[in-house]
């Protein structure tokens, strides 16, 4: 029924492949045996429980947003939170309906309020500003905050997405994702694909960012997805051009969001920030 993979990255954990979605396959992390670095942390946004990790370092804090059907998990197991802990304070959280968060089955619990998950984490930790990184779905979620929260974040790095917009076939994609997560018995994850349609943002939104951004995609992902991702990627004044790994696809052990040259050109992106 499934098609089960082990990751050359590390072997930790098994990748089982349920149907696609977000221009990929829909991902589910099996964890074999793993240990955080980072102390496991829980606080209350809005009434919903958000597990999250802070490696608590010294440097200027990046917080990561997982993909649909994730869990913060994804960074820890790729070696990701070791390698940019070493220079920033690493952050992790499970996003609403995922991991080890609260699961909410009324789609109005998402959509906005996942964003705002983000915001509320740092308000805990009295965090002023941080750079965000998201991939996947959770490039989505960083593409709204761009837009209502632009004095929170010091850049974006966004991998195999980049803003959600609205249109009829993006309508029905949500609607049969959630269908698919219904049959097998998550409603939670069903209520999060609702949630996507109060997620867009328009054309002129994005063309008043003005936030540092660079988007990386995988050469496999080029289609029509990625076009008109690029094509929103124009507008901000401020967006870099899109790097392009060859080879690399949305979520298989070839995904962009895997591959070393993703996490060293990102770390150079983030590093000429901090120069500036």
């Amino acid at each position: 029924m499934c098609l089960i993979e082990i990751s050359e990255l590390k072997e930790l954990f098994m990748i089982v492949q349920l149907k696609k979605v977000l221009c990929g396959c829909l991902i589910f992390l099996c964890v074999f045996s793993f240990s955080f670095a980072a102390d496991e942390l829980v606080f209350n946004s809005n009434k919903v429980d958000i597990h999250y990790t802070d490696t608590e370092g010294e440097g200027v804090p990046i917080v990561l947003l997982h993909g649909y059907t994730m869990s913060l998990d994804m960074w820890h197991e790729t070696g990701i939170v070791d390698s940019l802990s070493k220079n920033y304070r690493v952050i992790t959280l499970d996003l609403r309906g995922h991991g080890k968060s609260g699961k909410p089955t009324n789609s109005h619990d998402y959509g906005p309020k996942v964003g705002i998950d983000v915001i509320n984490l740092l308000d805990h930790l009295k965090i002023p500003k941080s750079h965000l990184m998201g991939y996947s779905m959770g490039a989505f979620v960083v593409g709204r905050l761009l837009v209502t929260h632009p004095e929170r974040i010091l850049s974006a790095t966004l991998v195999s997405g980049s803003f959600p917009l609205s249109n009829e076939e993006e309508a029905d994609f949500q609607e049969s994702t959630a269908k698919d997560m219904e049959a097998h018995g998550n409603k939670a994850l069903a209520s999060v694909a609702r949630g996507w349609a109060f997620d867009s943002i328009t054309v002129e939104q994005i063309s008043n960012i003005l936030t540092p951004i660079q988007a990386v995609f995988g050469s496999e992902e080029v289609g029509d997805f990625y076009y008109a991702q690029q094509k929103m990627l124009r507008k901000p004044k401020n967006s870099r051009p899109i790097l392009l790994i060859e080879g690399a696809d949305h979520d298989s052990k070839k995904a962009a969001v895997l591959h070393p040259k993703f996490l060293n050109e990102a770390k150079k992106f983030i590093s000429s920030i901090q120069k500036n």
